[in-house]
């Protein structure tokens, strides 16, 4: 199936679109051939170009067929599932919510157990934070138990120091969860400590438009539990603010909970 060119799209040629896929150029060329990939044919030799999102969205669609539904966790009293229980919050799939803190220990109190007890659980983990912060979790959490480094060379946790790119970002997080479902993994936990926006030189309103794309395109689309941490003593006082505004499901919780001294 052929659709008409978007000059306002990102094209890819036949073999960058089967490198994101991951699939033969020859598998490309028959999915499009039966109609089950949208393609664009341009040029005298009709050469073949796909939109990124329409291939995300194919390999999406690809991936709903094939990987098992992820089990539901055990509701609590009010009736909603909840996938993880951290000191006393039970936080549900798709939730995407912000902590602050405003001294190093502040910063340990929340990422530390948070990414123990997923690797404990056999989540797929993410923790993105500048190369000196994600050493200090890493270090903490290798004191409480061992096989740190083999989750990561399993993939099992997704190590990033954050691109400055927003968007790209969020690409690189959206095509992370995709491969690991595809590997198996049915549930996921992202830990984000913040100051690695400030470290790539991201403005404020680059960081705000990041967590709503982020909000908005990835967390609920997955069984995935995202936190952000964000250090007070970094961000000015209307960053925190739109810090919060950027993560309404904050406020389903007892604030107090999130707030680290």
């Amino acid at each position: 199936m052929t659709t008409p060119a978007d000059p306002g799209s990102e094209l890819l040629n036949i073999k960058e679109a089967a490198a994101l896929l991951k699939v033969s150029e020859a598998s490309l060329r028959r999915w499009t051939n039966s109609g089950q990939l949208n393609c664009m044919r341009l040029g005298a030799k009709r050469e073949r170009r796909f939109r990124r999102q329409d291939l995300m969205t194919f390999l999406e669609s690809r991936e709903a067929a094939n990987t098992p539904t992820p089990p539901t966790a055990p509701a609590p009293a009010n009736g909603r599932p909840a996938e993880v229980v951290l000191e006393g919050v039970a936080i549900e799939y798709g939730n995407h919510i912000c902590t602050l803190y405003e001294n190093d220990l502040g910063r340990l109190k929340w990422s530390v157990p948070f990414l123990d007890d997923g690797l404990r659980n056999g989540d797929g983990c993410f923790l993105i934070a500048t190369p000196a912060v994600r050493e200090e979790i890493l270090g903490h959490i290798g004191a409480v138990r061992d096989g740190v480094s083999e989750a990561v060379d399993s993939g099992q946790l997704i190590l990033s120091d954050g691109i400055a790119d927003g968007e790209a970002m969020c690409r690189f997080v959206e095509r992370s969860l995709i491969m690991a479902s595809r590997a198996g993994r049915r549930s996921f936990r992202l830990l984000g400590d913040m100051t690695w926006c400030l470290a790539l030189g991201m403005s404020y309103d680059e960081l705000q438009a990041y967590e709503m794309r982020f909000n908005h395109e990835i967390a609920r689309r997955f069984a995935l539990v995202s936190v952000c941490q964000y250090d007070v003593r970094a961000f000015s006082g209307p960053a925190v603010l739109n810090a919060l505004k950027c993560h309404e499901d904050t406020f389903n919780y007892s604030l107090s909970r999130f707030l680290s001294s």
